[in-house]
């Protein structure tokens, strides 16, 4: 049903930049949104990395002999591919308590989490983040800000304004990427995941509950990894059974 109607949507769109002459904005417009319905995933993760290099442009990436890229580095050796895809870990420069991860491999986490945890619990969320790319969470939402910014693209051609997707596009998709709440199954198995890797890094498994502790305790502060993966006392739970039952070596 959601194909037919995308797919009648695509042909409209068509048929009105043939009547209205605007040079095939339309029609270009459809096309840019069928690319992103069909892309693959080694083109959207293309594309992701597009947007994590943007993203990298705007915001204050600390050096690498920080003492933030340098705890990074150390807490994350050994932490080299998730599957095929290649990881690359770097450190943004802000109060905000946050980090992400995007289907091409990149990671970024801000000084601010960095902050507020100790280093089991900074790796339980960045075995987390890697977990959605893992299981092709992270694929799916980065699939659908890339639709909405191509649903913009055939609002814009209506000015006679469309084109190939400009570097603010590629932010504007990250934004959305990074404020997509993911579902609860989803950030259950993530969650199971980050503990996968606190095990492999022969750290404490119970590491991945404190740290929705302390992103609980900070919740007020809104925004970052409160809106977009919201901690609760039934997930801090849930995190203590997954711990309980892990099997490390």
């Amino acid at each position: 049903m959601k194909k037919t109607l995308i797919a009648a949507t695509l042909l409209t769109l068509g048929l009105s930049g043939c009547v209205s002459n605007d040079g095939g904005g339309y029609m270009q417009a459809g096309l840019t949104a069928f690319k992103g319905m069909t892309l693959s995933k080694d083109e959207l993760q293309a594309q992701a990395s597009l947007s994590a290099k943007q993203m990298d442009s705007e915001n204050k990436l600390a050096p690498a002999n920080s003492r933030y890229s340098k705890r990074l580095a150390k807490l994350t050796k050994g932490l080299t591919f998730v599957d095929a895809t290649p990881l690359n870990f770097q450190v943004y420069l802000a109060d905000e308590i946050n980090a992400f991860a995007m289907p091409d491999g990149t990671v970024r986490v801000y000084s601010g989490l960095m902050d507020v945890m100790k280093d089991d619990e900074l790796v339980a969320v960045i075995g987390h983040e890697i977990g959605h790319v893992k299981f092709e969470h992270s694929l799916s939402q980065f699939k659908t800000a890339y639709m909405t910014t191509a649903a913009r693209q055939a609002a814009a051609a209506a000015g006679g304004t469309l084109g190939t997707l400009a570097s603010s596009q590629y932010a504007d998709i990250g934004t959305k990427f990074m404020s997509a709440q993911f579902s609860q199954s989803d950030e259950l198995e993530s969650d199971v995941y980050g503990i996968e890797i606190l095990c492999q890094l022969n750290m404490d498994p119970y590491a991945a509950m404190r740290a929705q502790q302390v992103l609980l305790k900070h919740s007020g502060n809104g925004g970052g990894l409160f809106s977009s993966h919201p901690s609760s006392a039934e997930r801090i739970e849930k995190a203590r059974a997954a711990a309980a039952s892990a099997k490390c070596s």
